[in-house]
């Protein structure tokens, strides 16, 4: 009895997913791919700035030159 209340599950997500992409149109998924292209923003560059430099992968001084010129363009 599991296994079938299991595998009406199943079916439902793959139809809901069908429906969901059948609704999509072209222009919707072009916004899309052109949204997971963006530009990452000053706080996510910041953010990865910093992950470097806890990780040891730059120092301390790089950090700071790169986080001034980061806040220099805004």
């Amino acid at each position: 009895m599991k296994a079938k209340g299991l595998t009406v599950i199943i079916l439902s997500a793959f139809i809901l997913t069908g429906c969901i992409y059948v609704n999509e149109t072209d222009e919707d998924r072009r916004d899309n791919r052109n949204q997971r292209n963006a530009e990452p923003t000053i706080g996510q560059e910041l953010l990865d700035l910093d992950r470097a430099r806890a990780s040891g992968v730059i120092t301390d001084t790089e950090y700071d030159r790169a986080k001034d010129a980061i806040l220099d363009d805004i």
